[in-house]
């Protein structure tokens, strides 16, 4: 056996609804990599078209990191 690409942990949800799909035997097994790759490739595309937070982005080095008020 090799190795699994993509732990469970990091599958989208269309990769997770094209796996039920084929485990609940709605989906046959010659059209499940069809299924999983465009599923990726959807969320790929979402995710790139949406712009990055400032919260979400990383402190520069040597830059302070923000203070938070614990009142």
């Amino acid at each position: 056996m090799g190795k699994v690409a993509t732990p469970a942990g990091t599958l989208t949800q269309g990769e997770q609804r094209a796996l039920a799909s084929f485990i609940a035997g709605r989906l046959p097994a010659g059209q499940l990599h069809g299924e999983l790759c465009r599923a990726r490739e959807q969320a790929l595309a979402k995710a790139a078209s949406q712009p990055i937070s400032t919260a979400a982005r990383p402190t520069p080095a040597g830059a302070p990191a923000p203070a938070f008020n614990a009142a």
